[in-house]
């Protein structure tokens, strides 16, 4: 499974010492803010500014904090940014996930010709998020989806996929099967 450096960059603040320590202003609210900055992103909220804004906070934690933790973490973001500046920018600016890691740009989808219009999909959607009948080719409802899953799961047929920046052509409606 190919990983998304945003979202691993994420878990290591969220884990980070400095988010609990408060010794110094530069790793505590360095912490703090690159935290926030790197949920928006992920969360497809993200402004071509938090770059900027990671990049000086941890430049200024590497030179100012009290500990070597303070430093470690200003390094780790610095050393992302650098490697896969590539990446945060597509998440900003293109609101995707190459990865399909990131859960707010993961996209489920109904492929036309593996259906069989059963319904086990429509039935856990708990959001009614599927519109289809029997017979029919279901459609998921992208701005009602909550991405749980649970569709995925409960499709037999394995017609649902997950979709990260390549969507699959889907019909706009319900259409008739052509498996039966």
């Amino acid at each position: 499974m190919k990983q998304c450096p945003v979202n691993e960059l994420l878990s290591y603040v969220r884990g980070h010492k400095c988010l609990d320590c408060g010794k110094c202003v530069f790793g505590y609210e360095g912490a703090t803010q690159i935290l926030l900055a790197l949920e928006d992103i992920t969360a497809k909220r993200g402004k071509p500014a938090d770059l900027e804004q990671m990049r000086k906070l941890a430049q200024y934690m590497t030179e100012q904090s009290l500990c070597e933790d303070g430093e470690e973490l200003g390094k780790a973001v610095l050393k992302a940014l650098d490697a896969s500046g590539d990446e945060f920018a597509l998440h900003i600016a293109k609101k995707g996930c190459t990865a399909g890691v990131c859960r707010a740009f993961v996209t489920y989808h109904i492929l036309m010709d593996k259906c069989t219009g059963c319904g086990d999909c429509m039935d856990v959607c708990e959001e009614d998020a599927i519109a289809g009948k029997k017979r029919f080719v279901h459609v998921i409802n992208q701005s009602d989806c909550i991405q749980c899953g649970k569709c995925l799961d409960a499709c037999e047929e394995e017609a649902i996929v997950k979709a990260g920046a390549d969507k699959p052509r889907c019909p706009p409606r319900p259409v008739p099967c052509k498996r039966k």
